[in-house]
């Protein structure tokens, strides 16, 4: 009886002297996030159906200053997109409006995807006052929940493929 009572002592001792996991910061999104000057960017990823293919960037960019604010994001190996986030307000990477803004911004691609999907792309993010900063940011495959469930997009059913409302 002994033996196991200091046994559980001794194997409970453990957790008092470990921090909690509470305590720990990560990222609970599939994308990164960075800041950069007054601009915050969460949840950014890169969309490619492969290596050497076209890839589409997904996120968030914040501007918390009160002046707006131009965010140019740099692809390794791709062209520098500039865009210009008005203050204290967001836009969606992808173009498409955010939430109940009105504010939108060209998409951000990337002609030809460096790396495939599963592996990290370096970016760099740059503001006017915050200097540049570089980002691994995810490269996910294009399927849901990111990639396109329209008939057009690769890989997506098309109306002859739909199941008919007879269940043929």
């Amino acid at each position: 009886m002994l033996v196991a009572g200091v046994a559980s002592t001794t194997l409970t001792g453990c957790f008092y002297f470990s921090d909690p996991t509470t305590d720990m910061q990560y990222v609970a999104a599939d994308g990164n996030i960075a800041t950069v000057g007054s601009v915050k960017i969460t949840n950014v990823l890169v969309v490619s159906a492969g290596k050497g293919q076209k890839g589409s960037m997904q996120g968030l960019a914040t501007n918390n200053g009160t002046s707006p604010a131009k965010l140019v994001v740099t692809p390794q190996g791709g062209s520098a997109t500039t865009i210009t986030i008005p203050a204290l307000q967001s836009v969606r990477l992808d173009g498409k409006p955010s939430g109940d803004g009105t504010a939108t911004v060209p998409p951000v691609q990337v002609a030809a995807t460096p790396v495939a999907p599963g592996e990290q792309l370096p970016v760099t993010f740059a503001t006017a006052d915050g200097g540049s900063k570089q980002v691994s940011v995810p490269v996910v495959l294009d399927q849901a929940p990111y990639g396109s469930a329209t008939a057009d997009h690769p890989g997506s059913r098309t109306d002859e493929s739909k199941p008919s409302a007879e269940g043929h």
